[in-house]
């Protein structure tokens, strides 16, 4: 909460999200506690919460029972529908990583840009269009064009919508 009305780590700079808070599957004790001292403190300041649920189509739902918009994780479409339904803000990430399985969970699919980009369809076809959002989750260097990675400015040049600007506008928006 100091961190948002007053600055972090001893600088004048406030937070404008809290998160991303990450979770495994299935759940920890723990981590329901940071999930609800995270909805504690997004009641009091009204400001936007990601949530990165563990790698489990139940994951997402088990993580909305506690009140804040969680990240939107690889789900199916009809569970991906029942999760828009909920009203949380959908949130797709790791444009520009091109793998067939998440490293660390083999059964897990990782989409392509090309299916992220036909799931954002799908959901702006069933009216969910102000409720997406769009990122490159770049978190190594090899990722930044420097060190040859499709860097920053990836989505902007392959992958722009309403979804860059209007949505997290709206989304960073304290009520």
């Amino acid at each position: 909460v100091s961190e948002v009305l007053h600055g972090a780590d001893g600088t004048d700079i406030r937070c404008g999200v809290i998160g991303e808070i990450g979770t495994s599957w299935p759940i920890t004790d723990s981590e329901k506690k940071v999930l609800r001292a995270t909805a504690h403190a997004q009641t009091q300041l009204g400001c936007p919460v990601i949530i990165h649920p563990g790698r489990n189509k139940a994951a997402p739902g088990e993580v909305i029972r506690i009140p804040h918009s969680p990240k939107q994780s690889c789900l199916i479409l009809k569970e991906l529908l029942e999760f828009a339904k909920m009203g949380s803000y959908l949130e797709y990430d790791l444009f520009g990583t091109e793998m067939l399985n998440y490293p660390f969970n083999l059964d897990v699919d990782m989409p392509s840009d090309s299916q992220r980009v036909q799931t954002l369809a799908f959901l702006i076809r069933e009216g969910y269009e102000d409720r997406l959002l769009i990122a490159h989750d770049i978190h190594t260097k090899h990722r930044l064009t420097k060190y040859g990675g499709h860097g920053f400015s990836h989505i902007l040049k392959n992958i722009v919508d309403k979804i860059l600007i209007e949505n997290p506008k709206q989304w960073l928006t304290f009520k």
